[in-house]
C-alpha cells in the first residue's frame, strides 16, 4: 500500500503518531517511513507525534488549515480564546496571526510551519464556564472555543490586570477598537458568572463597563 492510499483512510487533515503507526503496521521500520514522509513534504510536523497531511490541506493554490482544531489537539486540555477568538467573532478589526488559547496546563508556545500557537494557564475553577463546542467549517469534527463573553474576560484577565476601570475602557474601546454593538449584545448574566469565578478586579471592571454601554 502506497502512502497516498494510507492517507485516503484518514478523514481529518491531521493525524498523531499512534494512529499513523497503526496504519503503517505492515511496513518495515514504520517510524522511518514517517520521517521520510516529513522530509518529502507529505506530512507537516507541528510537534513530535502530531502532523498535518499536506494533500488534505491543499485546495487548489490555497492551504486551508483548521487552526482551531489544531490548537485544541496540539496542547491540552485547552480552548481557543483571547485575540484569536475576538477576531473570530468580529469583535476586533485586526487579524491575528498567533492562535491564542487558555489551558489547564503550563504556559506553552509552539512555532510551527503553519503558524504560532500560544497557551496561557487558567485555574480549573474558572476554566469551563463559557466555553462552547463549535463545528469546524473546513474539517470534519469540532473544537472548543471561548464564547464572546469568555474570550473578552480572558483577554482582560491576562492583559489588563493593572488597569483601573477608565483605563480599561480606553484600552478596549480605543486601543483594541472593540465593536460597540457586539459589546452591547453580550450576555451580562454569563459575564457576571465568569467574573465571579475569576475573582479578578479587572474582570469585574469589564462587567461594569458592559453594564453601562
Amino acid at each position: 500500500m502506497s502512502t497516498k492510499n494510507i492517507f485516503r483512510h484518514i478523514e481529518t487533515p491531521y493525524i498523531d503518531a499512534q494512529n499513523l503507526l497503526a496504519l503503517l503496521h505492515s511496513y518495515q521500520r514504520p517510524r522511518d517511513w514517517i520521517q521520510r514522509m516529513v522530509k518529502n513534504g507529505e506530512l507537516i510536523r507541528l510537534r513530535n507525534g502530531f502532523y498535518l497531511i499536506a494533500e488534505k490541506i491543499q485546495h487548489g493554490s490555497e492551504q486551508i488549515i483548521p487552526y482551531e482544531q489544531v490548537a485544541n489537539l496540539l496542547y491540552g486540555p485547552s480552548y481557543v480564546s483571547l485575540e484569536w477568538a475576538l477576531s473570530f467573532y468580529g469583535m476586533i478589526p485586526e487579524r491575528t496571526y498567533t492562535v491564542t488559547s487558555m489551558t489547564l496546563g503550563r504556559m506553552k508556545e509552539y512555532q510551527t510551519p503553519v503558524g504560532d500557537f500560544t497557551y496561557y494557564p487558567l485555574r480549573s475553577s474558572s476554566y469551563s464556564i463559557g466555553v462552547d463546542q463549535k463545528q469546524s467549517a473546513s474539517s470534519i469534527g469540532g473544537f472548543l472555543m471561548a464564547s464572546r463573553e469568555k474570550a473578552l474576560a480572558d483577554f482582560v484577565f491576562k492583559a489588563c490586570k493593572r488597569l483601573d476601570q477608565k483605563q480599561l475602557e480606553i484600552e478596549l474601546l480605543e486601543s483594541k477598537r472593540l465593536d460597540l454593538e457586539i459589546m452591547r449584545e453580550l450576555d451580562k448574566s454569563l459575564l457576571s458568572e465568569i467574573a465571579k469565578s475569576y475573582r479578578s478586579k479587572s474582570v469585574r471592571y469589564l462587567m461594569n463597563l458592559v453594564g453601562i454601554l
